[in-house]
């Protein structure tokens, strides 16, 4: 999903709003850089767009929402709706004390190397294993590779 198109009317809105010129903003972006940005032809870090944000005074969520909701065609308030439907799942879900555990302070802990496993996977594998079906019949009915459930069955 490339926002490059919303990000530059985005930008060019805000920046119109809050009467800043490209000079304002020398010391976040180089003027060049910034009427590239705001024609659509550059694309633009997630940091670079975060401190433009700062500079412009407009917080970056907000920003995004805007983005996100001119590329689906809806309105800012449905989009937001969706976020927060979707954050409170992953918070139900457990997913947000997962999120922060993966820190210690503001620096993201170290995991084991490799591809880490997926535990619903892999507890669905284990139950079919227990309830009597084969590799063969657990890949089929979970929908996965043979050789990821065989990974699993081996543990």
């Amino acid at each position: 999903m490339s926002l490059k198109k919303e990000i530059a009317g985005a930008i060019r809105a805000i920046r119109t709003i809050r009467g800043v010129d490209y000079g304002d903003l020398a010391d976040v972006i180089a003027k060049s850089s910034i009427g590239n940005l705001e024609q659509g032809r550059h694309s633009i870090t997630l940091e670079k767009l975060i401190e433009l944000s700062n500079s412009l005074e407009f917080d970056t969520v907000a920003l995004l929402t805007l983005c996100v909701a001119i590329q689906n065609g809806e309105p800012t308030d449905t989009t937001l709706k969706r976020a927060r439907a979707q954050l409170d799942s992953f918070r139900a879900e457990g997913g947000e004390e997962l999120f922060r555990s993966q820190f210690v302070g503001k620096d993201l802990k170290k995991r084991s190397p490799g591809k880490p496993g997926n535990t619903k996977n892999a507890e669905a594998v284990r139950e079919l294993k227990a309830s009597g079906l084969s590799q063969a019949e657990a890949a089929e009915k979970l929908g996965l590779a043979r050789s990821t459930v065989h990974r699993y069955w081996q543990v």
